[in-house]
């Protein structure tokens, strides 16, 4: 059952309603009381990031063939091997694998001289495509409920105990080349603001669904832990 047909999608960025807000949680201000010494660094870089950013998605579905103790096999062939995937999707009948970039950030980055202004710009493409990715899984999570069916959290190379080799299976899987970008040697997407993700879909809607943030050694730390809904 092919359930998310392959899937390009231009974001909006007038849906993504959280970006301020991610921003300044990663940097820990207060954008209703920021300091003055911040203020036109903070103004400057927000205009020319709302100015030039534009954000794309591409995404599919892919049927599990099989999933072992220690790798699953899609239909198409592809293995992932990872222990983790292997109990986060053991009830999934189905993966969704998605590449998320932001275009406009690599320019906007080189032509920036001054220290300060480029930490908020790389803060601004960091909440950017984050809020990007999550409004892109959002919308496939409402588009599988439709059709009765649930999806777990997203997970991604590189994350957890999830091997960041695996990006070369999901560049072969998705072609995300597509929406301009593309993988190096060291498993690093650019555009530099990219993020793959996978996750499963099932039958059974979970209540407690695993994050990756349940995972992670630094979640008591991270400005962004369970940031995501």
């Amino acid at each position: 059952m092919h359930i998310v047909t392959r899937q390009i999608v231009e974001i909006p960025l007038e849906q993504l309603s959280d970006i301020d807000r991610m921003f300044g949680r990663m940097l820990s201000l207060d954008l209703e009381n920021l300091p003055g010494k911040f203020q036109t660094a903070f103004d400057q870089t927000r205009e020319a990031s709302f100015q030039n950013f534009t954000m794309k998605g591409v995404y599919e579905a892919f049927e599990i063939d099989s999933i072992d103790e220690e790798s699953i096999r899609l239909k198409n062939g592809i293995i992932l091997e990872s222990k983790l995937m292997t109990e986060l999707f053991r009830n999934a009948f189905s993966l969704v694998i998605l590449v998320v970039t932001l275009h406009g950030y690599d320019e906007l980055d080189a032509a920036e001289d001054n220290m300060f202004r480029k930490l908020f710009l790389d803060n601004w493409g960091t909440a950017f495509i984050e809020c990007a990715n999550r409004w892109t899984e959002q919308s496939i999570a409402m588009e599988l409920e439709e059709k009765g069916v649930y999806c777990t959290h997203s997970f991604s190379p590189g994350q957890n105990d999830i091997p960041i080799e695996m990006q070369t299976q999901i560049f072969q899987a998705l072609k995300p080349e597509e929406i301009g970008v593309v993988l190096n040697n060291k498993y690093m997407m650019h555009p530099k603001k990219s993020v793959s993700g996978i996750f499963g879909i099932q039958t059974e809607q979970l209540e407690n669904r695993i994050r990756p943030c349940d995972l992670c050694e630094r979640k008591a730390t991270c400005p962004n832990a369970y940031s995501k809904k």
